[in-house]
């Protein structure tokens, strides 16, 4: 067997993908293979423990044929934009949400693939030889965002509104997602509304997107501005938060305000313009020269 009970790979496992992976160019060791996969794919996709964003991938190369699973890796909407009648029922399924197209080769997909399905708990590596170079560190436990205390909570809507700078300097989310909530103003409209993110995504779903961004805009806002361990944290439970609290709630509207200030700038301003022109020259410099000759 290629796990152990634990369900972490056995050296078996980890010599197979690494040859599967060192068979390209450039070459790939299976902790390259994984780094792949976790850096891209677990953003929305677990291997064995259920579903995030998109679907739980255990067992999907017995589902799927190696040549279908890299053709929609590379491009998932090229297939649905084909007809391709799996990727489009996918796509209905998990409520329209746009798969990017990841930043690897086609070999470094093939060495994804064979990394999911060494996390086939039936999995058998047949007549290799173990090679002890690359052992697995277990999986560290994760504090769960029901533990967040209203500091944390608080810190989130404060982040995400932008009121407090993230460290690395990335702009607030405000700027492109709106959120409902009574104690914010209307957010962007460039992405997706977050109201009911949490719901939609789930804990892992969400924090996986914050620490490794899979969109390309928001990979390039945050990629030399990553947010820290806390703050991922503290923007995933105001998000919970306002989930569980979206009914009732609705943003701050400033229309009034605004609307209320513009009249107020456009009197004081007319005031002033009227006082300035008012003082203006009515005749020529020269006019008083100009009537005294006249009158001589």
């Amino acid at each position: 067997m290629s796990l152990d009970n634990n369900h972490h790979p056995t050296y078996e496992t980890v010599f197979t993908v690494s040859c599967y992976c060192h068979a390209f160019s450039p070459p790939l060791s299976w902790s390259g293979c994984r780094k792949n996969f976790k850096t891209f794919c677990s953003v929305c996709h677990t291997i064995g423990k259920g579903k995030l964003i998109g679907p739980d991938l255990l067992d999907v190369h017995k589902q799927r044929s190696d040549a279908w699973l890299l053709e929609f890796i590379k491009s998932s909407q090229t297939m649905i934009k084909n007809g391709d009648a799996t990727a489009v029922a996918l796509f209905k399924e998990y409520n329209q949400s746009i798969m990017p197209d990841p930043p690897y080769s086609e070999d470094q997909i093939k060495g994804i693939i064979a990394y999911i399905k060494t996390q086939s708990p039936d999995y058998v590596a047949e007549g290799i030889v173990a090679d002890k170079s690359e052992p697995v560190a277990p999986e560290i436990p994760v504090r769960s965002v029901n533990e967040a205390t209203d500091n944390e909570i608080l810190q989130g809507r404060l982040l995400f509104s932008g009121e407090s700078r993230l460290s690395g300097g990335g702009p607030g989310c405000i700027s492109c997602h709106h959120v409902k909530n009574n104690k914010l103003i209307g957010g962007g409209l460039l992405a997706k509304d977050l109201t009911d993110a949490f719901s939609r995504m789930n804990e892992a779903g969400i924090s996986a997107i914050l620490t490794s961004p899979p969109f390309p805009a928001m990979r390039e806002a945050y990629q030399s501005a990553p947010l820290t361990e806390e703050e991922a944290y503290s923007l995933v439970a105001f998000l919970k938060k306002a989930d569980e609290d979206q009914y009732g709630q609705n943003y701050r509207n400033y229309q009034h305000y605004f609307l209320d200030c513009g009249w107020i700038e456009f009197f004081l301003l007319l005031g002033i313009y009227t006082t300035i022109w008012s003082k203006r020259k009515k005749q020529s410099v020269n006019q008083k020269i100009y009537d005294r000759q006249i009158y001589s």
